[in-house]
């Protein structure tokens, strides 16, 4: 049952997959330096992905991977509201949510990053500073995106444990997530600082930030609607004619359609609440200062910079755990004792769309053209 689940034809897929096995396996097998196969991502998840795609286990891990982040969003949600029904709720809307499962069905570097921050975030809250580090290096040298969980562990041990213990967090995730260039070492000392700089170009170009793009992933995480132009090339060039400077700009455009993609069964129903619920906590943290406020309240914000300037895939799920664990909490203090009439309605709404999308009765995206 579960191999028909994981290979469910009325999800999409992500053909990326088929780059970062290709890469893994060139890491593991032939050594290849990382920043000769795939600079555009650190390296480790893809290590991960090889391994375990060479001894035939990799499916398999990434669906224990799913399962061990919503029980590791339990157990950090509970370390912090000490609230069992909260905790609980917040972990089965994660479990629930369609393009969470959908993105852990794919060899993609955001299900191992998403799982390491967890893990470091509980390791922080639980006084295991030592290996809260050493997993945000890992997290951070599978993909950039967990960075803001990773700030939320540092965060954690700076409040609890001061800025010495804090520091020695942030030496000890430094040099873990240089170990994972080990194989680029042998292209020379300067390499790894040539694959980062290769890397920060490369994001700078495919994610540069704008209040345009950032306007533009609220509403999408608002509306679960996106909108995408098909455009071309663009060139501009700066020419001088004694002591005049002219600027020139040429298109070239491969296509000028536009089309709406709707998602019907994407996520959840509660995602219509995320945001809402975010602006709830936040002024709760700022006129009550709780410690559960502040901390939700920063993770939620951070984790906004995951879903500014990328689409509705992967993308965001670098921020489900954090939205989803802040739902919880803010459900609870709005509704007090009528959480159950209000959470449990909601949980199952989630879980039928959950199913209907999984068996094809709902669709996961509209397209119109």
């Amino acid at each position: 049952m579960l191999n028909l689940i994981v290979r469910a034809s009325n999800l999409p897929g992500y053909r990326d997959e088929e780059v970062y096995i290709g890469c893994g396996i060139a890491y593991v097998s032939n050594f290849t330096p990382p920043v000769l196969c795939n600079f555009e991502h650190p390296p480790f998840a893809k290590y991960v992905i090889g391994f375990s795609h060479l001894l035939g286990f990799s499916r398999v891990l990434f669906m224990f991977f799913y399962a061990l982040s919503c029980y590791l969003l339990f157990l950090v949600l509970y370390m912090l509201s000490r609230d069992l029904g909260v905790s609980l709720f917040s972990s089965l809307l994660l479990f629930f949510d369609t393009l969470f499962f959908n993105t852990y069905r794919f060899l993609l570097l955001d299900p191992v990053a998403v799982v390491l921050s967890l893990a470091s975030l509980y390791l922080a809250l639980s006084a295991w500073h030592g290996a809260s580090a050493a997993l945000a290096g890992l997290a951070f040298a599978s993909k950039f995106s967990s960075a803001p969980t990773i700030l939320v562990s540092f965060y954690a041990v700076l409040r609890r444990r001061g800025f010495g213990e804090a520091l020695k967090f942030l030496v000890i995730a430094f040099l873990t997530y240089l170990a994972t260039y080990f194989a680029d070492f042998r292209l020379g000392p300067l390499a790894i600082v040539e694959h980062n700089v290769q890397m920060l170009s490369y994001m700078g170009w495919r994610h540069g930030f704008s209040p345009a793009l950032a306007s533009i992933g609220f509403l999408k995480l608002l509306t679960k609607v996106e909108l995408w132009r098909f455009g071309g090339n663009i060139t501009i060039f700066i020419t001088s004619y004694g002591s005049y400077w002219s600027v020139y700009s040429t298109m070239y455009a491969h296509s000028t359609g536009l089309y709406t993609v709707v998602g019907v069964g994407l996520g959840s129903p509660a995602w219509y609440l995320l945001f809402p619920l975010l602006l709830y906590t936040t002024y709760h943290a700022l006129v009550h200062r709780g410690d559960v406020e502040v901390a939700l309240c920063t993770w939620g914000w951070l984790s906004l910079l995951n879903v500014l300037a990328g689409p509705i895939d992967w993308y965001y799920i670098n921020a489900l755990p954090a939205f989803y664990a802040n739902a919880g909490y803010a459900l609870k203090k709005i509704s007090g004792k009528r959480f159950k009439h209000i959470s449990l309605p909601l949980l199952a709404s989630s879980i039928i769309t959950f199913f209907a999308t999984l068996l094809g009765l709902l669709p996961y995206t509209i397209k119109l053209s």
